[in-house]
């Protein structure tokens, strides 16, 4: 079943509280996810691409390792467990997932489906700290979330738990054999806005088998261009 979910614009929050956007509450120590290219990658790039890098270094988006470039991952989405396994016995487990992805960034394909530079932590227990997020390309509004059921009448934007996939929509996503965690659309009724580009919306989604066990690096997120 699909929930889909209500934003009210909040500053504060508990910590370990779902929400879309702000800043995450992280276990002690957890370093800031970041996607990296090799050093003999990027100089690769055409000339467009490497302006927009040394761009994004001088803005502190982008951090120079010794063989690396590292991009800090846009925080996209902060979700207690514990709450969703009362609304939804699929999500009955201890534990936080915290969800990053950078949608200028497509990084692979499952099928014809092209994915986004992403992160997906997990975990259980230990001590939550509010982090400020380091310098990233974006940066979502903070929203509390919300649920109720999935009825027909419901109007954009569709931010959802568990979304469905829409059959027979060309370019739908999750792709086949993916279930959809939280999809994330936009919404220019916010300060700042949440804007995927052209895309109406991100999923982030994962194999069902390995939503069972557990393996959340499996976590891909998708971009729906409509």
């Amino acid at each position: 079943m699909e929930f889909w979910i209500g934003t009210p614009r909040t500053e504060t929050f508990a910590l370990g509280q779902s929400r879309i956007g702000g800043a995450p509450d992280l276990p002690k120590g957890t370093v800031w996810p970041r996607h990296r290219w090799l050093r003999s990658e990027t100089s690769q790039w055409p000339a467009y691409a490497r302006e927009d890098l040394t761009n994004a270094i001088e803005r502190g988006e982008v951090l120079e390792e010794l063989h690396h470039v590292a991009l800090a991952l846009p925080f996209v989405a902060q979700l207690d467990l514990a709450e969703l396994g009362q609304l939804d016995p699929r999500f009955a487990r201890a534990g936080h997932l915290w969800l990053f992805a950078d949608q200028q960034t497509t990084v692979g394909e499952i099928g014809d489906y092209p994915y986004q530079a992403s992160a997906c932590l997990y975990a259980e227990g230990g001590e939550l700290e509010r982090v400020t997020p380091p310098p990233t390309p974006e940066t979502l509004p903070g929203l509390a979330l919300t649920f109720a059921t999935a009825t027909g009448d419901q109007a954009e934007p569709r931010h959802a738990l568990w979304p469905a996939r829409y059959e027979g929509v060309i370019g739908a996503v999750p792709p086949a054999g993916y279930q959809g965690l939280l999809r994330v659309d936009s919404d220019y009724t916010l300060d700042p806005v949440i804007n995927w580009g052209d895309a109406a919306w991100i999923t982030f989604a994962i194999p069902p088998q390995a939503f069972a066990d557990g393996r959340f690096d499996e976590v891909r997120a998708f971009r729906f261009c409509g």
